[in-house]
């Protein structure tokens, strides 16, 4: 077993899928207190600024606020931007009608999102962690996916 001080917590050339693999083995199985003992993070200002990008429906531009913040981060903080990143970038698959990148995006954030509590740095993660969650399950099923009808619901 990969012990978790042995975890590199920046990724190097090459490696950031592995690694990211084993973080979150390793995060799944000991959860999140066991390598962030202090929940009392500072945000970023680019927290608030994708934060509002993201309410008001810049979803790429919430991806694009985010990234910055995202790649000055170690692990395991670092998948809290992630799951954002992700959430937003699922979003914006789904305004383009694209069901593969929406499902899979989608899908990532939940993962990553349900290692966080429900409030962190100040963001409802446990809200937008139910609002992936229900548009992941409304665009799961390919075969019976509507775009016009998905269209006409209000985004979180």
């Amino acid at each position: 077993m990969q012990q978790t001080h042995d975890l590199a917590r920046w990724p190097s050339r090459g490696n950031r899928r592995r690694l990211e693999d084993q973080w979150l083995g390793q995060l799944e199985r000991h959860g999140l207190a066991a390598f962030l003992p202090d929940t009392r993070v500072s945000a970023p200002p680019q927290l608030w600024k994708a934060g509002d990008e993201f309410n008001s429906g810049a979803f790429w531009a919430c991806h694009e606020t985010l990234e910055e913040a995202w790649l000055k981060t170690p692990y395991p903080l670092r998948f809290f931007y992630h799951s954002i990143i992700k959430a937003a970038v699922g979003f914006h698959h789904v305004g383009r009608h694209n069901g593969h990148g929406a499902r899979v995006k989608l899908s990532d954030c939940v993962r990553l999102l349900s290692l966080f509590p429900p409030e962190y740095m100040g963001a409802c993660t446990g809200l937008l962690l139910d609002d992936a969650s229900l548009w992941l399950a409304r665009v799961e099923d390919a075969e019976r996916l509507d775009w016009e009808e998905l269209d006409a619901l209000r985004r979180p």
